[in-house]
C-alpha cells in the first residue's frame, strides 16, 4: 500500500496552514512547502470540498484552516485524497464488493483486523502531534529532510 502524492501534498498544506494560523496565499504555501502551484490548487480544492480548509477571495485571499490542528487526523485527510483507504477490494461495502464469500474467508477476517488497526493508527495521529514532533527536531535537520522530500 502506498499513499498518493496528493495525500502527501494535503498533509503538508494543512501543516503549513496550522503553523501560520492565518489566511495564507497559494503562492506562499506553494513556495514554502515545495508544491507546484497547479498541484497545490488541485489539492486545496479537495480540502475545501471536505471543509478542512476555507478559500478566501480577493487581494488578501488564500486559504485557512476550518478546524483546529488537534481536530484533524491523518485519516481525515486520507479519506479526502485517497479515494478508497481499504487495503483490499473485499473490504469495500455495497454492490461493488466482488467477494461474495467474504464471511467464510479467513483472509478476509485477517484483512478486517489489519484495516481496523491501520485506520485506528491513522486516526490516532493529529496534525498538531506532527507539528509538535517537528518542533522537537533540530531546525537544520527538519529543513534538510523537507528539502530532500520535496526533491523526490
Amino acid at each position: 500500500m502506498q499513499l498518493t502524492i496528493t495525500t502527501d501534498y494535503a498533509i503538508r498544506v494543512i501543516m503549513y496552514l496550522s503553523k501560520t494560523r492565518r489566511v495564507t496565499s497559494a503562492g506562499e504555501i506553494s513556495e514554502q512547502v515545495g508544491i507546484a502551484k497547479k498541484s497545490l490548487l488541485a489539492t486545496a480544492n479537495k480540502l475545501r470540498s471536505a471543509k478542512l480548509i476555507a478559500g478566501h477571495m480577493g487581494v488578501s485571499g488564500g486559504y485557512s484552516l476550518m478546524r483546529r490542528p488537534e481536530d484533524i487526523t491523518l485519516l481525515d485527510i486520507m479519506k479526502v485524497t485517497e479515494g478508497s483507504i481499504k487495503i483490499n477490494h473485499c473490504l469495500e461495502h455495497g454492490k461493488n464488493n466482488p467477494c461474495f464469500r467474504s464471511e467464510y474467508c479467513p483472509v478476509h477476517e485477517f484483512y478486517c483486523g489489519l484495516q481496523e488497526k491501520l485506520e485506528g493508527y491513522f486516526t490516532s495521529v493529529t496534525i498538531q502531534q506532527l507539528l509538535d514532533r517537528a518542533a522537537k527536531l533540530p531546525k537544520e535537520t527538519f529543513k534538510e529532510k523537507t528539502s530532500e522530500h520535496s526533491a523526490l
